[in-house]
């Protein structure tokens, strides 16, 4: 039995309907590939940004570091700075007494 007439466009149609779908499918095919090197790319440069923003915030905390002591030793400075003009003026003090007493 030969089928009937109006079951071959139907056919046909299918055939076409499939060809269409494999086609889709294999362009997705295609997508997932290059989705998953982009991924990877991706992923690789991400390692490569995570140890250089440790290494930034490693750096980062040492100038931390640094500014602190640079700040502490302003402070310190300063004090000194300030013992120092006290002991000037002490020692302005005991000359003037000196030279007083060497003058009478």
């Amino acid at each position: 039995m030969t089928p009937p007439a109006e079951d071959h466009p139907v056919s046909e149609d299918v055939q076409a309907r499939l060809a269409v779908l494999e086609q889709h499918v294999q362009r997705a095919i295609e997508l997932i590939g290059t989705l998953r090197a982009e991924n990877a790319r991706l992923s690789g440069e991400r390692r490569t940004l995570d140890a250089r923003v440790a290494d930034l915030t490693a750096e980062a905390e040492g100038l931390r570091t640094r500014l602190e002591v640079i700040g502490r030793l302003e402070a310190e400075q300063r004090r000194l700075l300030e013992e120092r003009r006290h002991l000037l003026g002490q020692v302005e003090g005991i000359l003037k007494d000196l030279g007083r007493i060497e003058g009478l």
